[in-house]
């Protein structure tokens, strides 16, 4: 049984994605305390779980009963959670961004190699159905060199309701580039073995009127390889949406190409007293608990991990930070990445 601490709530990733899938998995992870600074807030979920609430991040570290904890803290704490985190000696579901400072990336990833503990990215893509396969079928040779990746992850800003914190760039890292690039960038690297070289990037504030940041973003490069890519990662969702957002992305090889459309591809329309319904299952919670299982596996029976790890997060950001680098230079730039 892996015992897990959770650092900070404040995240709407932590009771909108983290904890319904942690709630159907208490026969093999349990969630034994949760920190948060206002234990009011915090009381729902504490109960839920039957943890133990401690008012502060370290208190929650030296319990020498926790194995792992999952940090979902505002994305300005992030690195220094994980790297408080790591010091403790535990294994670490970071969230993303998992840095917002790519000055902070190196820290991060010395932390964790020097305390020989396990880092795992929180990106649930890669443990969507179509994407594993597609995976398997490129790895498989089915594609041939890859010539072009192409994505969106559009979002609607955490609406209804979205936190104070995530309209403040300070805090959020920036704007929509920071918070949904990173998901697609992931997979493109880990479907073509490459990473970025250079990107130009577009961005406008325009959907948004109540926050100070980019809310529509197009990207564009290339790979080390020779892989052309592009990202749309705009907040262009609107919360009347039936799904949360739209993941796509388009692979392009010699041999094959592919489009996936992740979480709206498996619409269910009904026809009831001759009206349409449509019903969109979300995987979300199911993928999220597919990160948790993975860890399990790898650390039960020994099995490689899926999960991202640490490299894997700051990579993505250092993509997101070019982003914003072209944006203020109008200009072409080169990605720059510090040591893996």
């Amino acid at each position: 049984m892996i015992r897990l601490g959770i650092i900070s709530l404040q995240h709407p990733h932590s009771r909108g994605n983290h904890i319904p899938a942690l709630k159907y998995m208490k026969d093999r992870i349990t969630v034994s305390a949760i920190f948060d600074e206002d234990k009011e807030f915090a009381a729902p979920w504490v109960e839920m779980f039957g943890a133990k609430y401690y008012a502060t991040r370290d208190e929650l570290l030296a319990d020498p009963e926790i194995d792992a904890v999952l940090i979902t803290s505002t994305n300005d704490h992030h690195a220094e959670d994980a790297i408080a985190a790591a010091n403790a000696g535990k294994d670490i579901f970071g969230d993303k961004p998992v840095i917002i400072d790519t000055k902070d990336g190196q820290c991060l990833i010395d932390a964790v190699k020097a305390n020989n503990v396990k880092y795992m990215t929180t990106f649930p893509v890669r443990f969507n159905e179509a994407v594993l396969e597609t995976k398997r079928a490129i790895e498989a040779g089915e594609f041939g060199q890859i010539l072009a990746v192409v994505g969106t992850n559009h979002g609607s800003m955490y609406e209804p309701g979205c936190p104070d914190w995530v309209k403040d760039p300070a805090k959020n890292g920036g704007g929509c580039i920071i918070d949904h690039t990173v998901h697609v960038a992931d997979i493109m690297r880990w479907f073509t073995g490459q990473e970025f070289a250079t990107v130009r990037a577009e961005a406008r504030h325009a959907l948004h009127p109540d926050i100070v940041a980019e809310d529509i973003a197009v990207m564009h490069g290339t790979m080390t390889g020779g892989t052309l890519f592009q990202i749309d990662a705009s907040w262009s969702r609107r919360p009347e949406n039936p799904q949360w957002g739209d993941v796509t992305i388009r692979v392009v090889g010699e041999k094959r190409t592919a489009w996936l459309d992740i979480y709206n591809n498996q619409r269910l329309e009904m026809y009831i007293d001759d009206q349409l319904e449509m019903h969109y299952p979300n995987l979300v919670a199911k993928e999220h608990g597919d990160i948790f299982d993975d860890y399990i596996d790898a650390c039960e029976k020994g099995t490689p991990m899926i999960n991202a790890g640490v490299v894997d997060g700051v990579r993505a950001v250092e993509l997101a930070a070019a982003a914003y680098e072209s944006l203020e230079k109008g200009e072409t730039v080169e990605v720059k990445r510090c040591q893996g």
